[in-house]
């Protein structure tokens, strides 16, 4: 069952992670899913730069340290309940089983690793070395649709992300003249009730089907339109390689992976070529849980 104990409530002391002891966390870390996944007939594929790591590097992308997956919504939901009660080698985060972590996404976690976070989770959800886990949902049957299915919380998902905030800072990836507009998600965020807002937005995608749905996506991804799919990309799943592991992808990945990077054979210039990750990593040092 997933540990949902306070870390407060024991001591150990710990050791910094490099990049390198990162990679190989998480990359046991995804083998431990992949192989409940496999046991309890749940879809999954890798994703994002995951995926693109596969493709175009057999593995992580050489500047980056981080994995992702995603699920159709059915698969997630599946996956998050057995995991809420059945024991796993992991630990798992998501908001129903934590209310201080506010992502619309979970993460399998170490349970023997703590994760400092710079810039977000502001109400301290505790957890470790993870991979993210995404939902995908239906979004409509045509690219309108879909859209407008998107739009109608974008403005509820900007001022979620800006509740995680621990304090305001500047985006690594968005323009100059977007900041304005953070600042003012970040001052309102303050004022949120993130817990009846994620509910609202959850209404919005889960009572659309994604299997009566022409156009899929991950509603809660950083691409925004980007994320607008067609349902046929994940009609069937393949094998794929990751780091000599092998794991399962959507069969349409070609077209994924278009959408979300263009050419994505080609690399990004070297001023690009940097982590998104904010985060300390820590090994836990001869752990002791307090009687």
């Amino acid at each position: 069952m997933t540990d949902n104990r306070d870390e407060n409530n024991g001591s150990c002391d710990t050791e910094s992670l490099s990049i390198d002891d990162l990679r190989k966390i998480e990359l046991r870390i995804l083998c431990q899913v992949r192989d409940v996944c496999n046991e309890q007939g749940i879809h999954y594929s890798l994703d994002g730069g995951t995926l693109l790591g596969a493709i175009r590097h057999g593995g992580f992308i050489p500047w980056d340290d981080d994995i992702d997956i995603c699920m159709p919504r059915d698969d997630y939901n599946k996956f998050i309940e057995y995991c809420k009660n059945n024991e796993t080698p992991f630990g798992l985060i998501c908001h129903s089983i934590d209310k201080r972590f506010t992502d619309l996404y979970a993460k399998a976690y170490d349970y023997q690793t703590v994760c400092e976070e710079m810039y977000v989770n502001r109400k301290n959800a505790e957890y470790g070395v993870y991979i993210d886990i995404f939902p995908i949902d239906g979004l409509g049957n045509s690219e309108e649709e879909a859209r407008k299915l998107l739009n109608k919380s974008l403005y509820k998902r900007s001022l979620l992300t800006a509740a995680s905030w621990q304090r305001y800072f500047k985006s690594k990836t968005r323009k100059w003249y977007v900041e304005p507009i953070r600042w003012m998600f970040y001052l309102l965020a303050k004022f949120v009730n993130t817990d009846k807002l994620i509910k609202k937005i959850e209404k919005i995608y889960q009572g659309m089907s994604f299997e009566q749905s022409n156009k899929v996506g991950v509603y809660c991804g950083c691409y925004g339109d980007k994320e607008i799919m067609d349902h046929k990309i994940f009609e069937d799943f393949i094998e794929i390689k990751f780091e000599n592991e092998v794991f399962t992808a959507m069969k349409g990945y070609e077209q994924f992976l278009t959408n979300l990077y263009g050419n994505y054979m080609q690399l990004p210039p070297p001023e690009k070529r940097i982590t998104h990750h904010t985060f300390k990593a820590y090994k836990k040092i001869n752990f002791v849980e307090e009687k």
